[in-house]
């Protein structure tokens, strides 16, 4: 199984050297699957595989090309390679996530907007307010004149930053909140997300009520 994996990522890799060069940290779905990449399946212990690999590193400085991480901007770390991991899985691994954003700018991201419309009760159906919040921030990522001046300008809609998922490994008597960041496992800051890549890791990752 490993030497099928392994050959492969190698065809991948060759056929990834026709292709452009990474212009921008977020990509896109198509992005992906153009490049050989399923975003919906990927996981990020693969794209590890293509680090360690002395024969598709030899073709990536030969074409100057970065394989390995035009893989990690597609893949999903909440997803396990079954061919590296048989035994092992990520279902439930945390007991805790808090979801944060901004009202004044939820609409610059509109599918977080459609998952709290459509899906967070579902969510929270299935794992419980003891697993799962989303709550809207009190924080602000710039002081309330630069937030003024960049709204004068055009520049954004409104104050605050993006929408973020912090993931916490146990309980805590009264619950997490968004000032308790330094003590999540895990943060995910939401910009491109998709509403249903967002639900599926959320009912992968934690535990059910």
């Amino acid at each position: 199984k490993m030497m099928m994996l392994s050959l492969t990522l190698l065809m991948v890799a060759v056929a990834l050297l026709q292709s452009t060069p990474v212009t921008a940290q977020k990509v896109s779905e198509n992005w992906c699957l153009e490049r050989g990449f399923d975003p919906t399946n990927l996981s990020c212990d693969t794209c590890r595989l293509i680090d360690e690999s002395t024969t598709i590193q030899k073709l990536q400085q030969e074409q100057n090309i970065n394989i390995g991480e035009e893989c990690r901007q597609c893949c999903q770390f909440h997803k396990v390679n079954p061919v590296l991991h048989p035994d092992y899985s990520l279902r439930g691994k945390y007991k805790f996530a808090l979801l944060t954003y901004n009202e004044g700018s939820l609409s610059q991201f509109g599918e977080i907007k459609d998952f709290l419309e459509r899906d967070l009760n579902d969510v929270l159906s299935f794992k419980g307010e003891s697993r799962f919040k989303a709550v809207a921030s009190t924080k602000s990522s710039m002081d309330a004149e630069m937030r003024m001046q960049m709204m004068m300008m055009g520049i954004m809609n409104g104050g605050g930053g993006q929408p973020k998922l912090m993931l916490f490994e146990k309980h805590k008597k009264g619950g997490w909140s968004e000032e308790d960041e330094e003590e999540a496992v895990e943060i995910i800051k939401l910009r491109g997300w998709k509403r249903e890549d967002l639900k599926d890791m959320l009912m992968t990752l934690l535990p059910s009520a």
